[in-house]
């Protein structure tokens, strides 16, 4: 019996920082938020998932515009009860230094982002 693997599922041996940087790639190429759904977790995709669709795609063109981050950087990995907090830097859309987080947790044995924020 073969089992499909979803896109995001956990390599072995990835890390967090490695799993992260994925997505960010993801992100940066992503024309929708379709793309990005293998990659978030239960709680966050449900909350997107009761956006009505006719307002899904405007409102992820403002995610874009307004996540705008380049030279993102992992500086530090924590393992947590239930995954992983990252601490990042970046240069932010007006291209200054940025600095945030990023929560990941493992759902069904894959890594998932829960939340992302950044102080710009």
């Amino acid at each position: 019996m073969l089992f499909a693997v979803p896109a995001a599922a956990q390599k072995p041996g990835q890390t967090a920082t490695q799993f992260y940087n994925e997505y960010r790639t993801v992100w940066v190429h992503s024309k929708s938020m379709d793309t990005l759904l293998p990659y978030i977790s239960k709680e966050s995709r449900a909350q997107y998932e009761t956006t009505p669709k006719e307002q899904r795609q405007p409102m992820f063109k403002m995610m874009k515009e307004l996540g705008t981050m380049t030279s993102v950087k992992v500086i530090k990995e924590t393992k947590t009860p239930d995954g992983y907090t990252l601490e990042l830097t970046a240069i932010g859309p007006k291209k200054k230094p940025a600095t945030g987080t990023a929560e990941i947790v493992i759902e069904g044995g894959a890594m998932k982002l829960k939340k992302e924020s950044w102080n710009m």
